[in-house]
């Protein structure tokens, strides 16, 4: 097992309570193992030595008050008392509120925070308002055309004026030209420190934009300093919340939130990938629940409703009379925006499925997608023609790098695919369900 694996959070937990649970017998013994191990993962999360005994006092309290009462289903309840507890230590939830506002992010280097500034947009473009959102980054050379190409990207205005170094004056002009946009968000410089000239800066750009929001944007893999930082900033020009950026991806994102909470620095967002649409509002229950392997199938909903009403592909299937290769096609291009594999398991509750295998599912839709592409229109509409054809198996297996074998399996797993369409097309029940789901009148 490697340094990175070791070093997960959630993994490190569930195994604490997987070692737990496996006991014939639940005791006093058995609760203290619990209690040491999740002292050992959760400071080497980077979270505060003080708080971590806190809590597992309180664990250790309260699964010995359960064992002693002999109360039935104990190992249950304590995972819920984990649960409980580790909610506490990472802070409350936020509910953004979609109105009208302008945002100014602020963070040192390495925060994130550019792209932090084009997936806010996205979110709140998702949510049916008209954002812009603003380069008054002067500091970083290639901020402008990044924080550009993110904004391209997402399908966000974009404002910004290369080479003029006052920042505030970008933001006023900015502000002459956005004044009927909802949601306006500024990107601000960082530095490697927090300087008093990059407070200073700062100051000038919260005098004319007025922001109804100030973000601090900071890195889960710094940890505990997350708090400092918080304070920090707040002593210099006040901040209202904070953004964690590689929360799903650093060992030290316990110690980053929790440090937030306890500095008081509200959690409003968190950033749980690289893609353009990985940020959500910060919602401690299921960030705690996903780290101990419980479905988050609202989530998982989510995604799949966003897919669909992007792609339309549940539509088309039901109308097509039979599945073609370039629909196929389509389904594959969908699965990919679901996000990566390990995310999509995750939601349902299988975060620990082996990285090798999920390499292996996203290398195999890769094949699947260059030998569709490596197939001529007749084939695609008629992918039986390619079965009766050694040659046209051989020519799609050389044109798209891949082996006859696999070009096979393609033909095998449509086959099944379009066997399931065939049978849920008759199953007219569970048509309506499926069509519930996506109008999103199924409720759980």
């Amino acid at each position: 097992m490697n340094a990175i694996v070791e070093l997960d959070l959630g993994r490190r937990i569930r195994n604490a309570i997987a070692g737990f649970s496996g006991k014939a017998y639940i005791d006093e013994k058995a609760v203290k193992e619990l209690v040491k191990e999740l002292q050992r993962t959760l400071i080497s999360a980077d979270v505060d030595v003080h708080l971590v005994l806190k809590i597992t006092k309180e664990i250790e309290r309260k699964a010995l008050d359960l064992e002693k009462k002999k109360e039935l289903a104990i190992r249950e309840q304590v995972v819920r008392v984990v649960y409980d507890e580790l909610v506490a230590l990472l802070g409350e939830s936020y509910e953004p509120k979609i109105e009208k506002k302008k945002i100014l992010l602020v963070g040192l280097y390495g925060s994130g925070k550019t792209t932090t500034a084009a997936k806010l947009g996205k979110f709140y473009k998702a949510k049916g308002m008209k954002v812009a959102v603003v380069c008054a980054d002067t500091d970083r050379p290639a901020a402008y055309e990044q924080l550009q190409q993110l904004c391209e990207k997402a399908g966000l205005e974009f404002y910004g004026e290369k080479g003029e170094k006052d920042s505030a004056a970008i933001v006023s002009r900015a502000m002459q030209k956005l004044h009927n946009r909802e949601i306006v968000i500024v990107d601000s410089s960082g530095r490697n420190a927090l300087e008093s000239s990059l407070i200073d800066e700062l100051k000038r750009i919260v005098a004319v934009f007025s922001p109804d929001e100030k973000i601090l944007v900071v890195s889960a893999d710094i940890g505990q300093v997350a708090g400092k930082q918080a304070k920090a900033f707040d002593e210099g020009i006040g901040v209202d919340g904070i953004i964690v950026t590689k929360a799903d991806g650093s060992a030290k994102a316990g110690g980053a939130l929790s440090a937030a909470h306890h500095a008081n620095a509200k959690v409003m967002f968190i950033g749980t990938g690289e893609h353009i649409d990985e940020l959500r509002p910060y919602d401690s229950k299921k960030y705690v629940a996903r780290l101990l392997g419980f479905p988050d199938l609202e989530a998982l909903l989510e995604k799949v409703k966003a897919v669909e009403a992007e792609s339309g592909i549940s539509k088309k299937m039901l109308k097509e009379e039979k599945l073609t290769m370039k629909t196929f096609l389509e389904q594959i291009k969908a699965a990919k925006k679901m996000g990566p594999l390990k995310d999509v398991f995750s939601m349902m509750g299988a975060p620990d499925v082996p990285e090798e295998i999920l390499q292996q599912g996203e290398g195999k839709m890769k094949k699947f997608e260059a030998m569709i592409n490596s197939m001529t229109p007749a084939e695609r509409d008629d992918p039986e023609i390619i079965k009766k054809s050694a040659s046209r198996i051989s020519r799609i297996a050389k044109g798209s790098g891949c082996s006859v074998a696999e070009v096979r399996e393609l033909l095998r797993q449509f086959d099944m695919i379009n066997k399931m369409m065939y049978g849920f097309k008759k199953d007219r029940g569970m048509r309506r369900q499926i069509e519930r789901i996506m109008k999103g009148g199924f409720r759980f």
